[in-house]
C-alpha cells in the first residue's frame, strides 16, 4: 500500500521540490543563527574591551592628576588642593567599581584591589596626618613616596587588562572555529538529505516516464500481449491506462487483419489454381501447337503464377505461425543437410550474377521440423542473394557453441539501415533497401523466421557487420 500518490504530476515536481528544498533552507536559517551569534559574541567582547581599557587608562590618568594635586597640598599646604585630592579620589572610587563590576578574571580583581588599597591609605594619610608638624611633614612624605608603587600598580593593571583582552579575542576565535565546523557538519548533513530528496524524486518522475516509453516502443514493435502498467500520479496512470487499452485495441485489429488475410489468400488461390492448370496446358501444347512468340507468354505467366503461389503461401504460412505452435512432431535432423539443400536450390540464381559462395558446415543433429527449418534458412539465403549484387559474395557457417547450433550467413551488399535494424523481423515491413529492389518481397520472410525459430526454442538475430547484413540462427542441439 501506497502512503503518497499525488493527484498528478506537476503535485509531485512541487512535493520534489518543497522536499529538496526545505534541507537547505534549514541549513541557511541555521547558518544565519550561528553568525548571528558569532557577531553579537564579538560585538559584546568589543565593547567590553574597549569600555575595559578605557577604565584602565583613565584610572591611570586620575591617579597621574591625584599624584599631582597632592605634591601641590604637600608644597603649599592650601586646604583647596586637599579638596581636589579628594574629589580625585571619589572619581577614582567610581573608576574601581565600574572595572570589579566586569569581574571575570581573579588577576585583574587583585591587582585592581591592591591598587585601589594603596589609592585609599594615600589619601586616608592625606586627611588624617598625626603627631607634631616635623612628624606630619615626614608622614606626608612617606605617603607621596608611595605613588611610585601606585604608577607601578597601574602599569601591572594595563598589562593585566591588556593580557585579558588578548584571551578573550583568542577565546572569540576558538568560538569561530567551533561553529564554522558545526556549520560545515550541519551543512553536509542537510546537503546530504537535499541529494537524498533529489534521487528518490527523480525516481518517483522518472520511473512511470520510463514504464510510459517502454509501453510506446512495445507497441511500435508490434508486441501487443505485454500489458502497459504505469505506476505513479493518478494522471499518468490514467495516460497508462489509455496505452493499456489501445494496445488491447491494436491487437484486436492485428487478429483481424490475420483473419482477413488468410481469408484473402485462401480466395485467391482457387482462381490462381485455374490460371496455373491452363498455363501447364497450354505449355504442354494439350490445346494445340503454338508458335515460339505465344511460348515465351505462357512461360512468363507460368513464372509470374509461381511467383504469385510463393507470395501466398508465405502469407498462409505467417498466419499459421502466429499460433506459435510448436510443430506437433519434431524428429532427429542433419541440419547441416537441410542447409546443403537450401542452398542448392539457389545455386542458379548465384551462378547467373556470378555471386561466390564461401560454405563451411559442420555436422550437427537437432530435433526440429525440417519443413520450418528449410523455410528459415531458405528465407535467409534468399534474401542475401537478392540483396547481393552481382560478383559479390555470401558467406555460410554452420557450428557448434556450448550444446547449441549457431547458423551463420552474411552478405556483401549494402547492409541494413540503422533506423530500419529494430524492425527488420516485423511483419510486412520492408526497409529502404527492399523498397529499391528489382524484386518486390511480401515482407514476410523475417518474420516467419523469427517464428519457426522460436518454436524451436532457438534465436535469430541481426548482426552487426561492416558491409552487407549479417544474421545469426541459434538452436539447441539434440542430446
Amino acid at each position: 500500500m501506497r502512503l503518497y500518490r499525488p493527484r498528478s504530476f506537476f503535485v509531485l515536481l512541487l512535493t520534489g521540490f518543497l522536499f529538496v528544498a526545505l534541507p537547505l533552507l534549514t541549513a541557511l536559517f541555521s547558518s544565519v543563527q550561528v553568525l548571528d551569534g558569532l557577531v553579537r559574541q564579538g560585538a559584546l567582547a568589543v565593547y567590553s574591551s574597549v569600555d575595559r581599557t578605557n577604565s584602565v587608562r583613565r584610572i591611570a590618568d586620575l591617579l597621574r592628576d591625584q599624584e599631582r594635586k597632592a605634591r601641590l597640598y604637600n608644597v603649599l599646604g592650601e586646604p583647596a588642593q586637599l579638596g581636589a585630592v579628594n574629589r580625585v579620589h571619589v572619581e577614582l572610587d567610581e573608576a574601581f567599581g565600574h572595572l570589579l563590576s566586569f569581574g571575570h578574571d581573579e588577576v585583574l580583581i587583585e591587582s585592581l584591589e591592591k591598587l585601589q588599597a594603596f589609592e585609599n591609605h594615600i589619601v586616608a594619610v592625606l586627611n588624617n596626618p598625626s603627631g607634631d608638624p616635623q612628624q606630619r611633614k615626614r608622614s606626608l612624605t612617606q605617603c607621596l613616596d608611595r605613588y611610585q608603587e601606585v604608577d607601578a600598580l597601574a602599569t601591572e593593571l594595563t598589562a593585566i587588562s591588556n593580557k585579558v583582552i588578548s584571551d578573550e579575542v583568542e577565546l572569540l576565535q576558538k568560538k569561530v572555529s567551533q561553529g564554522k565546523k558545526k556549520l560545515a557538519w550541519q551543512t553536509s548533513g542537510l546537503i546530504s538529505f537535499s541529494i537524498l530528496f533529489v534521487i528518490v524524486f527523480v525516481s518517483l518522475i522518472s520511473r512511470p516516464i520510463r514504464q510510459i516509453d517502454r509501453g510506446i516502443e512495445s507497441l511500435g514493435n508490434g508486441d501487443f500481449t505485454t500489458p502497459v502498467q504505469v505506476s505513479g500520479p493518478r494522471d499518468l496512470e490514467a495516460l497508462g491506462e489509455r496505452l493499456d487499452w489501445l494496445r488491447r485495441r491494436l491487437a484486436e485489429l492485428d487478429r483481424e487483419k490475420i483473419k482477413m488475410i488468410a481469408h484473402i489468400s485462401h480466395e485467391l488461390k482457387t482462381p490462381l489454381s485455374s490460371i496455373k492448370e491452363g498455363a501447364g496446358l497450354l505449355r504442354d501444347e494439350l490445346v494445340g501447337p503454338m508458335n515460339s512468340s505465344q511460348k515465351d507468354v505462357v512461360a512468363i505467366l507460368d513464372k509470374n503464377s509461381d511467383k504469385l503461389q510463393r507470395l501466398i503461401e508465405n502469407i498462409l504460412d505467417f498466419n499459421m505461425s502466429q499460433a506459435r505452435k510448436k510443430p506437433a512432431k519434431l524428429q532427429e535432423l542433419r541440419l547441416d543437410e537441410i542447409v546443403r539443400t537450401v542452398v542448392s536450390d539457389h545455386k542458379n540464381a548465384m551462378l547467373a550474377r556470378r555471386i561466390t559462395l564461401d560454405m563451411e558446415l559442420s555436422p550437427v543433429t537437432i530435433r526440429g521440423d525440417s519443413a520450418q527449418l528449410k523455410t528459415v534458412f531458405d528465407n535467409l539465403l534468399a534474401n542475401a542473394v537478392k540483396f547481393t549484387p552481382d560478383e559479390g559474395s555470401i558467406r555460410v557457417r554452420l557450428k557448434k557453441e556450448d550444446r547449441k547450433a549457431v547458423f551463420l550467413v552474411e552478405d556483401s551488399g549494402v547492409g541494413i539501415d540503422k533506423e530500419d535494424r529494430s524492425r527488420i523481423f516485423s511483419p510486412f515491413f520492408q526497409g529502404k533497401e527492399a523498397k529499391k529492389a528489382i524484386v518486390k518481397g511480401s515482407g514476410l520472410g523475417l518474420a516467419i523466421a523469427k517464428e519457426y525459430v522460436q518454436n524451436h526454442e532457438g534465436g535469430i538475430r541481426l548482426l552487426s557487420s561492416k558491409t552487407g547484413a549479417r544474421f545469426s540462427v541459434t538452436l539447441p542441439i539434440a542430446s
